[in-house]
């Protein structure tokens, strides 16, 4: 749960700043866009200014999320490190590391005494002068909506469905094994508020794309097994995506599918980037901890979902994980 004291430093952070600027890690995914739409929300409703300014553009499924009275903005230099140098608070929600903010990692390092970070991610050693950090939230969507809650503020729906975004796709729809009851009351109280469940499922899983839907069977027809059955790993090539149109393509999904399959605990991902780097997400069931393999290499996330961006060949780095993911499958 979020600290009493966490509670007093956000209220005293809103109360004594006027201009906010509000951002997230690379590619930002529901949780990290919804956190910032429901924040975004209680803070103009209090006559703050409020921008939202994020590394990567917001992904067409998750658009929806986006209101006229805060457009998500795609971070440029010239225009936007002024903004940062000028605002009285900035607010980094569902990430602490600083390696995962790309381009904007520099002058969020020059802003740090001025930045404000809200995750729900174990943390690496960060330079953020406060820090509300809560490891047993499922989503930072939930620690959003205890903050603006504890000062007051009613939700409207706009903002009940927001966080309800956040808080479901963070949770793949209240079925990980982070999901408690604290997540379920405070999804009844979303819903009671505004949030319709049927709407956002809709809007997040059933707008597959044909570029989704064809990367998807590739990914399915070359997957293979390791760790006597219990590992399943796929390859998207960099050449795959270009010929399918699908480099805005989200994969998380795919992750599911592979966990589908009966006897496998680990699923690995491995999609090949420009300049020879490897995205590599990392998903498991029960207690079998990935969290600690992408640690080793300096990703991160959580016990069932980490991910990696590792240097080199895409068949290297597939090699190199998926040895320590079948020794770490044999040890559980």
């Amino acid at each position: 749960m979020i600290p009493p004291e966490s509670h007093t430093l956000f209220r005293e952070l809103c109360a004594g700043s006027q201009r906010f600027v509000l951002t997230t890690h690379m590619n930002p995914d529901g949780d990290a866009l919804g956190s910032q739409a429901g924040l975004a929300r209680f803070l103009l409703a209090q006559g703050k200014q409020v921008r939202i300014v994020n590394q990567d553009p917001t992904p067409a499924l998750l658009r929806f999320l986006g209101d006229d009275d805060y457009p998500v903005e795609t971070y440029d230099p010239a225009t936007h490190d002024p903004l940062l140098g000028e605002s009285d608070l900035i607010i980094l929600v569902d990430n602490a590391a600083p390696d995962r903010m790309g381009r904007m990692e520099s002058i969020m390092r020059a802003r740090a005494e001025h930045t404000l970070c809200i995750d729900h991610h174990p943390s690496r050693k960060t330079p953020w002068s406060r820090q509300i950090l809560d490891e047993s939230a499922c989503a930072t969507a939930i620690m959003i909506y205890e903050l603006v809650r504890d000062c007051g503020w009613t939700l409207d729906r706009k903002a009940a469905e927001a966080i309800y975004v956040g808080l479901a796709t963070d949770t793949g729809f209240f079925r990980f094994n982070s999901v408690d009851a604290r997540a379920h009351s405070i999804a009844a109280e979303l819903l009671r508020a505004g949030a319709n469940p049927a709407r956002v499922y809709r809007a997040i899983y059933e707008r597959n794309s044909v570029a989704f839907t064809q990367l998807l069977g590739h990914a399915l027809a070359g997957v293979r097994v390791f760790g006597r059955g219990s590992i399943a790993s796929v390859r998207l090539t960099a050449e795959l995506i270009e010929e399918l149109d699908a480099a805005e393509v989200d994969t998380s999904e795919i992750m599911t599918a592979l966990l589908a399959m009966d006897g496998i605990c680990v699923a690995l991902l491995f999609r090949e980037l420009a300049g020879k780097q490897v995205k590599v997400s990392l998903r498991s069931k029960g207690e079998l901890d990935v969290h600690s393999l992408a640690n080793e290499f300096g990703g991160g996330g959580h016990r069932n979902a980490s991910g990696i961006v590792l240097d080199g060949e895409l068949d290297a780095v597939a090699r190199l994980i998926t040895e320590r993911a079948t020794l770490l499958s044999s040890s559980a």
